[in-house]
């Protein structure tokens, strides 16, 4: 497959990646949310696909006023902050190698052209 390609199938996993990590942080303080953890992939030809698979580890425990006990989510923030900084960075990552490979595939058009 050509690098573009790939380039571009990274781009959108990482994209899902970022969304999934997104939900968690945005749940993070709904009582018995659990998180989910987004897995990439590369394939045979390079391409990058993903797998979102739920963490079903339990959430910090909370003594209520009545005395019960009431389970919070699961999502550590730090981790999920730290999880979106590298992501964002794979993703520019990504997005500059795509455009240089355009960039050198429009150079070799206006050799041949």
């Amino acid at each position: 497959m050509p690098l573009s390609v790939n380039n571009i199938s990274a781009l959108n996993a990482l994209s899902t990646k970022q969304s999934v990590t997104a939900n968690n942080i945005a749940n993070s303080e709904t009582k018995e949310f659990k998180k989910s953890t987004t897995v990439l992939e590369e394939g045979l030809s390079g391409a990058v696909s993903t797998k979102i698979q739920p963490v079903n580890t339990p959430g910090t425990m909370v003594n209520q006023p009545d005395g019960s006990l009431e389970e919070m989510s699961n999502v550590d923030l730090i981790q999920e902050t730290t999880d979106m900084i590298t992501t964002r960075h794979a993703y520019e990552a990504n997005l500059k190698a795509l455009k240089i490979n355009i960039n050198m595939e429009d150079a070799v058009l206006d050799l041949i052209g």
